[in-house]
């Protein structure tokens, strides 16, 4: 063996580099980020106000009637979509092999560009709960209908489906890499069929069934933090 060879054996291992440290810390954060994505969703979801149908006017009234649980389901939901859109970065990194590679990637990207364009459209909550109580119920309506229908924002709020496709592209090349089993897609699956059913009215199964679509996002952070503990 030559001397360096031996000296540097002899003396451990060399100390881990600045940058593998900092892809330590950001495999870990993302991790992190995952699982509280859908906690904070399930928090979100569990503090909205009720809601009697899905119209526009009950959907201000609900909103104007308990101007704290609005603010506090708002703030926990937009932060729990930041935190999925930032966690979604790291999910990649879970693929070692060519199968399931470029379909994880997609689903990713297109679920971090939903989750982050519906972070910033909860900000509606804030402005359609003062509407509602400064205005009168039908001119709060008639400004809530006229912003939804202004011509740009269907590039906006439709986005929406990216993050639900993303998903779902998650869970299946997940799968076909062997990270997680098929049962993951067939809980999503299941959790999305249900929301188009469940009357709105039920606040909290709605709820539930809304928190497991982001299901796969803690999977995948669990995951995450079970390699970067590995390889530690």
């Amino acid at each position: 063996m030559p001397p360096l060879a031996h000296s540097a054996t002899a003396a451990g291992p060399a100390p881990a580099e600045p940058a593998d440290r900092a892809g330590r810390f950001l495999r870990r954060a993302g991790g992190a980020a995952l699982i509280a994505c859908p906690l904070l969703m399930l928090a979100g979801m569990m503090t909205c106000p009720p809601q009697d149908s899905d119209s526009t006017v009950d959907y201000i009234t609900s909103l104007a009637r308990d101007a704290f649980l609005t603010e506090l389901s708002a703030i926990l939901l937009h932060y729990g979509l930041i935190a999925g859109a930032l966690g979604a970065m790291v999910v990649p990194g879970l693929v070692r092999g060519r199968k399931g590679r470029w379909l994880t990637l997609f689903g990713a990207l297109a679920a971090a560009l939903g989750l982050l364009n519906v972070s910033g459209a909860v900000r509606d909550d804030w402005w359609r709960m003062v509407l509602g109580r400064q205005l009168p119920l039908d001119v709060a309506v008639r400004i809530s209908d006229t912003v939804d229908g202004s011509a740009f924002m269907p590039l906006w709020s439709g986005t929406e489906m990216f993050a639900f496709l993303g998903l779902l592209a998650v869970c299946a090349g997940l799968a076909r890499a062997g990270v997680v089993g098929w049962w993951l897609s067939a809980v999503y699956l299941g959790a999305f069929v249900a929301m188009m059913f469940i009357p709105i009215d039920l606040t909290y199964v709605v709820g539930g069934a809304f928190s497991l679509l982001f299901l796969p996002l803690a999977v995948a952070g669990v995951r995450t933090l079970q390699r970067v503990r590995a390889a530690a």
